[in-house]
């Protein structure tokens, strides 16, 4: 199965933002080997469906143009499963198997990242046939503990 990680063409300039009064989310993808941050609008339903919705979609054409890509596996099916508090249960389904360790943190930093820029969530954990599932952190430990946006903020793009 061919990597989502691939380079398109060179940049042009792109510009997106909020409008203010919209309901939007903050989904998180990767450029240059670095999570960045762009918007959706998210007027069209629940603020988390949504951005779930929006994260598995991946970037678009002008973004990809933009050398904006997604570390998510095509076949990851992401659920969620549980809210508790400021803690988000998301449960896991579909091909996730034969990444580098480098693709895998950063699919989970894209999610972590994504989902704790929604205003109400502090802490990911994930599920797999609603048992915890491990999560790889930048220096390479695996986890089942809650994972918060300090986990994975050093792979932000500056």
């Amino acid at each position: 199965m061919p990597s989502r990680m691939q380079h398109v063409s060179e940049p042009t300039a792109v510009r997106l933002t909020a409008t203010p009064g919209r309901a939007i989310v903050r989904v998180g993808f990767v450029r240059d080997g670095r999570l960045v941050t762009l918007v959706r609008d998210a007027s069209s339903g629940p603020r988390l469906r949504t951005l779930i919705r929006e994260l598995l979609a991946g970037p678009i054409a002008v973004e990809q143009a933009n050398r904006i890509t997604s570390a998510l596996p095509q076949g990851l099916i992401l659920t969620v499963a549980d809210v508790r508090g400021s803690r988000v249960v998301l449960e896991l389904s579909g091909e996730t198997d034969g990444r580098s360790a480098t693709e895998n943190v950063l699919a989970v930093a894209q999610i972590v990242l994504s989902v704790t820029a929604v205003p109400t969530v502090h802490e990911v954990t994930f599920s797999r046939g609603g048992r915890p599932a491990e999560a790889l952190l930048p220096d390479g430990t695996l986890t089942i503990q809650p994972l918060t946006e300090a986990d994975y903020a050093p792979l932000r793009a500056r």
